[in-house]
């Protein structure tokens, strides 16, 4: 099969308790708080029947534990990869706005976060850079495996090779908006909405100019 299409099926992992408190959480690894959990019910009907032709899920306890919760089946199979991470937020991560408010630093990175980088975080240089390659990673696998879909599913019928172009990818709320600008930059980082325990559809096409989305949506 000649992959021309891929369906993304982007999650958020649900709520952690640092988030019910409004606190910057990045690296730090704290799992799913009890309305976390309960908030993925939906999500879980939503994917019950679902196929796909790989899973991806950022290597944190918060996205590890949403998986679980939605697929258990996938979770051994799924490729759980560190670029996925949220950003780094440094020092000032377990901090809410509240105690950062008189930092003249912060201040200077709320109003121009490309510039500015967290101290001890990540710059936004280095947070697109790491998504952009996991995504080229993503791609070079989807590809190499639609190779041999046909030959693998020929017996499955339209629901075998859709599969093969399906991907399900958990992370966290700023990979998954950085995903979606990579490959549709008509819209920006900021205006691309999706709460915790959520999900959004990303479609790619592929023309002689490479990937490119061509479409996004709610599930």
């Amino acid at each position: 099969m000649d992959l021309k299409r891929l369906e993304i099926i982007l999650m958020r992992h649900g709520t952690t308790p640092w988030n019910e408190e409004k606190r910057y959480l990045g690296h730090t690894d704290i799992g799913l708080s009890d309305r976390g959990r309960e908030e993925l019910a939906p999500v879980r009907e939503k994917l019950r029947d679902r196929s796909f032709g790989r899973v991806y899920c950022s290597d944190l306890a918060r996205c590890r534990e949403s998986l679980r919760e939605v697929r258990p089946d996938l979770a051994e199979e799924a490729v759980y990869d560190h670029r996925l991470r949220e950003m780094d937020f440094g020092v000032w991560e377990g901090h809410t706005y509240d105690h950062l408010k008189d930092n003249a630093l912060y201040r200077q990175w709320l109003d121009e976060p490309k510039r500015v980088t967290p101290p001890q975080g990540e710059s936004w240089e280095a947070f697109e850079s790491r998504i952009a390659a996991f995504a080229a990673f993503m791609l070079q696998e989807a590809e190499s495996r639609a190779a041999g879909c046909t030959e693998n599913t020929e017996n499955t019928g339209n629901s075998g090779n859709k599969a093969c172009a399906s991907v399900l990818l958990v992370a966290h709320g700023g990979a998954i908006r950085q995903i979606v600008h990579a490959f549709m930059k008509t819209i920006a980082f900021w205006d691309i909405r999706i709460e915790p325990g959520n999900l959004l559809v990303l479609t790619l096409e592929r023309t002689g100019e490479g990937w490119s989305g061509a479409n996004l949506g709610d599930m």
